[in-house]
């Protein structure tokens, strides 16, 4: 499924890719990040809408967005869309996406609540044509 993907300059030099979705009826800003190895979702987020859906909780060491947590926090969410592509559970990391967000805010751009990351890329065989603003998911 096609997707209409966001292009944002991110100053001096870079640009980040965003698309919408749900999550249940939730609007969300999925940031893509093809190197990030695991989908995450904002602590804030989870934590004033989906409190009741932590699932689990660990001791060990993780490292994700230039900081490392002691403890990891992890999700599990129903009916989420990208673009209009439905996945219907997902297990997502639990991080604080504050410092992303305020990035964002002070470049002129909105927060995100979510990002992309190689799990799902890989799973549902991503594209990313930047040309054509697309962003492909597949179920096959």
């Amino acid at each position: 499924m096609k997707i209409p993907l966001i292009i944002r300059n991110l100053p001096p030099l870079g640009s980040h890719i965003f698309v919408r979705g749900n999550i249940d009826s939730k609007k969300v800003l999925w940031l893509i990040d093809t190197g990030a190895s695991q989908s995450v979702i904002d602590k804030t987020f989870v934590s004033t809408y989906f409190q009741d859906n932590i699932i689990s909780e660990t001791e060990h060491q993780t490292t994700g967005l230039g900081a490392t947590y002691e403890k990891s926090e992890f999700v599990r969410l129903k009916n989420l869309q990208i673009g209009k592509f439905k996945i219907t559970s997902k297990k997502f990391a639990v991080i604080d996406l504050d410092i992303v967000n305020a990035a964002y805010v002070s470049a002129g751009m909105p927060r995100i609540e979510a990002i992309i990351g190689g799990d799902i890329l890989k799973k549902y065989k991503a594209i990313i044509n930047y040309s054509k603003k697309e962003f492909t998911l597949n179920n096959s």
